[in-house]
């Protein structure tokens, strides 16, 4: 069993800081918790490494008129739930995605609004996949809380295929203008 590296006191306050504002100075850190920025950087450094730590920006999917989708899906093995894991962490729509117990596996789903959403869950979702036996669809509004998302801006947009596999250009949807497309290939024209 790995061991566990618990947060000190002055980690706790560092976290804290970026956590309510990633743009915060390792000088007012510093001020904080009564040590110079260079001891800041060096235990951020060090946070980091460890992989405790990922300073990130997140998306208000409220402001984009965005919403969530949850999806629950009950998969054959566990070799077949590993290789969805693998295919569908490349989603740029996927905003979470994780095991449960007997083989199932959630995720949460980010549409910039209904019509594109409804597309996503029922052309290219964990739900259409091989080795899916069951799955359970609950649709919402953009969270409460948290209100930014790691939402997945793609820059680079010169694929013909999905990272699920599916193609936007053969979708019906998506041709009729029901559906932005996805985010990480070309045919993409939404606002992310």
């Amino acid at each position: 069993m790995k061991d566990v590296r618990l947060f000190d006191e002055i980690d706790k306050v560092i976290v804290s800081e970026l956590q309510k504002d990633a743009r915060i100075s390792l000088v007012s850190i510093g001020k904080k918790v009564g040590i110079s920025h260079v001891a800041v950087r060096k235990r951020l450094d060090n946070l980091l490494r460890d992989d405790l730590l990922k300073v990130s920006a997140g998306i208000n999917a409220e402001a984009l008129g965005g919403r969530i989708a949850v999806i629950t899906v009950e998969v054959e093995n566990y070799s077949r739930l590993r290789e969805l894991i693998e295919l569908f962490q490349h989603c740029p729509r996927v905003i979470f995605l994780f095991s449960l117990s007997a083989s199932n596996l959630m995720a949460a789903f980010f549409g910039e609004n209904l019509s594109t959403l409804e597309s996503t869950i029922g052309a290219c979702s964990l739900r259409v996949h091989k080795g899916v036996r069951r799955s359970d669809v609950q649709i919402g509004e953009a969270p409460a809380y948290p209100k930014f998302l790691p939402l997945r801006v793609q820059t680079k947009r010169d694929e013909e295929t999905a990272p699920c596999g599916i193609s936007c250009a053969s979708c019906e949807r998506f041709e009729s203008k029901k559906c932005f497309g996805c985010p990480a290939t070309k045919f993409y024209n939404g606002p992310l």
